[in-house]
């Protein structure tokens, strides 16, 4: 049955209360986590209506699955962070808005299931209705194409399996990349006392602050020649990642009622990798909880 409008959809009426009761229960969440869990959880559930109503309006079936995937993706990600607040937070109420979340990651996956197996469906009529037999003209000139396609399209199939690799390289590059800042971010979360290498500009390659968890004081640096990030000259990137630049900002702006944030701001490669790829920018902002 054709909906004339996705508003009408119930997935996304649902996801609508989802979003409204995250705001509700993130307003309860305390001061310093503004820039934490609370726009962490407020994007996330913004996400899975917006996707479920933009796949709605694209063109084909293939879109439409490929952005009800990106809401479910979404509201999964959601509800990793209730669980979160459910084990920092105890006494923040979060029964309403699990019970959204489940009901919505449900229809998720019954929809994506059925315009899936309707997309197989459509593929095999085409099938059953195309020509099963050929003349032989016809099978003499299908031939002659093919070949001609063969020798146009074998430099430009040995490229791509060159930049296929390249991306390869690129991704796992990526992957480290980002654990390396988790790394960070979490010492990053609990320290004090932050001095950023290049001050009073408040910005540079080094960031020096005292952890809590070995109640000492602790440097993050970029090596440009190595071309790694250090934590106290020892190095925390892995051989298959270049960093080929690495900032932290320290926020200039904040005073005693909020506590210090760093943005880290990194830009990596992937050595060796065979072809030309763009680097990878990255860049995150992280609060620490101690005022």
């Amino acid at each position: 049955m054709y909906i004339e409008s996705y508003k009408k959809l119930i997935v996304w009426q649902k996801a609508m209360e989802l979003s409204k009761e995250i705001y509700k229960v993130t307003e309860g969440l305390p001061r310093h986590e503004l820039y934490g869990l609370v726009s962490q959880m407020r994007r996330c559930t913004i996400s899975i209506p917006s996707n479920i109503a933009e796949g709605y309006k694209r063109n084909g079936l293939g879109e439409y699955v490929q952005f009800l995937s990106i809401a479910d993706a979404s509201a999964a990600e959601l509800e990793t962070q209730l669980l979160l607040v459910k084990e920092i937070y105890p006494k923040i109420n979060l029964v309403e808005s699990e019970k959204l979340l489940l009901e919505v990651q449900k229809m998720l996956m019954v929809i994506i299931r059925k315009l899936k197996d309707k997309k197989t469906l459509n593929a095999e009529r085409l099938t059953l209705n195309a020509n099963n037999g050929f003349t032989m003209i016809e099978l003499l000139v299908a031939m002659t194409l093919f070949i001609v396609i063969i020798a146009l399209t074998s430099g430009a199939f040995v490229q791509s399996l060159r930049t296929q690799r390249a991306t390869v390289a690129l991704i796992a590059a990526n992957s480290n990349a980002a654990l390396t800042i988790e790394q960070m971010m979490r010492e990053i979360r609990t320290g004090k006392d932050f001095s950023v290498a290049g001050a009073p500009s408040g910005e540079g390659d080094e960031i020096t602050f005292y952890s809590a968890r070995e109640e000492t004081n602790v440097t993050y640096r970029w090596n440009s020649t190595n071309k790694t990030i250090e934590r106290e000259d020892q190095p925390i990137t892995a051989d298959n990642v270049t960093v080929e630049k690495l900032k932290f900002r320290l926020c200039e702006e904040c005073d005693a009622s909020y506590p210090p944030r760093i943005t880290i701001v990194l830009q990596i490669g992937a050595p060796g990798a065979p072809g030309k790829l763009p680097f990878i920018n990255l860049q995150t902002t992280v609060s620490a909880r101690a005022f």
